[in-house]
């Protein structure tokens, strides 16, 4: 069996990096609002501006990626998250450390787009659909194992060592693209410039996705290739690049149904990490577990959010909008549930677990209704919910803490995620019964006029 090239196996390094940064900050609560003296409400704004950074960071670079080769943007987002970390690995402050999380996160979506699409013009085409699953294996893995890590490393070596281990990835990630981007570069394109027009070229030209509805995804990346991957997955994928002209994806976001699915995104996904970067201190402070359980209890929701993104990915495929209905009430139900399950160590295992389920369980409804309603040219469309994902994650975080400082109680982010989410099946409702059903009535009633005008 071929071999795939050492450069793929630095960007799987990059994608885990880049995950775990999302959820890292979760394991090491505590530890960084005992140190630099704020509250736990405070610190979880450092997510809220990891958020922000995606949010910033994804439409921008798919505007500079569309004058810059594929090999540059993808070093350009590795240093930049790189130096991100650094930043709040040295940060004397609360505000440096804060100016870090959104100059790190800036490069996430990015990165991890343009890796996978890159990982699958480095190999043969019967190769091309496992690149892109192994770039993205390292998305998977940090999920599950990102903020388990995070925790033991900030337990053991203190909570600044969290971000020197992302730094360090992110330096192996450089370091690797930096040695064997020239080297492929050249071999490739014939001495052609390493990182020349062509390559440019080929990125802007070749290399669209249409995500799961999609027809063609491009030369270079057949629909057949993305087979297998996550909506999760499909989602970074959609911002890489454009499969159809910059025009028309930019008129696909005047669509009201794309921002009606965007709302709805913001305000479903927004009560997930309302009660996630609270999790360290609830086990602990609610439920009565010692510290060293912290660990096992992220690792055992890291496996629900697994599990949730594969049973997400089925029912969006099959159902649509009864889909996201159907998960996002799960997910206000779970919320609502660990109000009352955290309040003690047996049901507090249980309430984890099916909460981790629902909390990823929701991704793929919402990035596919999206991508659906955006038509022929999802990719901006799909770009910009990510952006509503990360905007829900922070409007979420920052009502949590505030619920927090406020002295409602550390369990009170459960029931306060809760009502976010609950927001957003309401409007899922709404747009399931009026929307959605009058654009099959107006489907219905135009095909009976058409054939009697064919007859006539």
């Amino acid at each position: 069996m071929q071999r795939l090239p050492l450069i793929i196996w630095a960007m799987v390094v990059g994608a885990f990096a880049m995950g775990a940064d999302e959820f890292i900050v979760a394991g090491v609560l505590q530890e960084i609002a005992t140190d630099l003296q704020v509250t736990i409400g405070a610190v979880g704004l450092f997510e809220s501006a990891y958020a922000l950074g995606v949010a910033i960071g994804a439409p921008l670079f798919v505007a500079i990626g569309t004058r810059v080769s594929r090999p540059r943007m993808l070093l350009a987002t590795a240093a930049v998250f790189v130096v991100g970390n650094l930043v709040a690995a040295l940060g004397p402050t609360y505000g440096v450390i804060m100016a870090g999380r959104v100059i790190s996160a800036m490069a996430h979506g990015a990165f991890l787009g343009i890796a996978a699409v890159f990982a699958a013009d480095l190999v043969p085409a019967q190769m091309k659909g496992r690149a892109i699953a192994i770039v993205f294996a390292g998305l998977t893995a940090s999920t599950v194992l990102g903020a388990p890590i995070g925790a033991a490393i900030g337990r053991t070596l203190g909570w600044r060592a969290t971000f020197w281990s992302l730094v360090l990835m992110g330096l192996i990630t450089l370091v690797g693209l930096l040695m064997m981007l020239p080297r492929r570069a050249r071999s490739t394109h014939g001495g052609q410039d390493e990182h020349g027009a062509h390559m440019s070229h080929t990125s802007h030209d070749e290399y669209g996705a249409h995500g799961a509805h999609g027809d063609q995804a491009g030369h270079g990346v057949a629909a057949a290739d993305l087979e297998g991957l996550d909506a999760h997955a499909l989602a970074h994928l959609g911002g890489a690049g454009q499969a159809a002209p910059l025009g028309q994806q930019i008129q696909a976001l005047r669509r009201p149904a794309v921002w009606v699915s965007l709302l709805m995104t913001l305000l479903s996904y927004g009560g997930v990490f309302t009660s996630y970067v609270y999790l360290a201190p609830q086990p602990t402070e609610v439920a009565g577990f010692a510290t060293a359980w912290v660990t096992p209890l992220f690792l055992l929701f890291g496996v629900g959010l697994f599990i949730g993104n594969s049973i997400g990915g089925r029912l969006a495929d099959r159902y649509g909008i009864v889909a996201v209905v159907a998960t996002v009430a799960a997910l206000v139900l779970a919320l609502f549930a660990m109000t009352w399950a955290i309040q003690s160590q047996a049901t507090a295992i249980v309430g984890l677990l099916l909460y981790g389920v629902a909390a990823f369980a929701v991704v793929a409804p919402l990035q596919l209704r999206v991508m659906a309603e955006a038509g022929d040219a999802p990719d901006i469309a799909s770009a910009a919910n990510i952006s509503a994902f990360t905007l829900g994650s922070a409007l979420g975080i920052w009502l949590g803490g505030w619920a927090i400082d406020a002295g409602l109680g550390l369990a009170s982010v459960n029931w306060v995620g809760g009502l976010i989410s609950l927001s957003g099946l309401v409007l899922a409702l709404i747009s399931w019964r009026w929307l959605d059903r009058g654009q099959a009535s107006d489907h219905a009633g135009h095909h009976p006029a058409q054939h009697a005008g064919h007859h006539a």
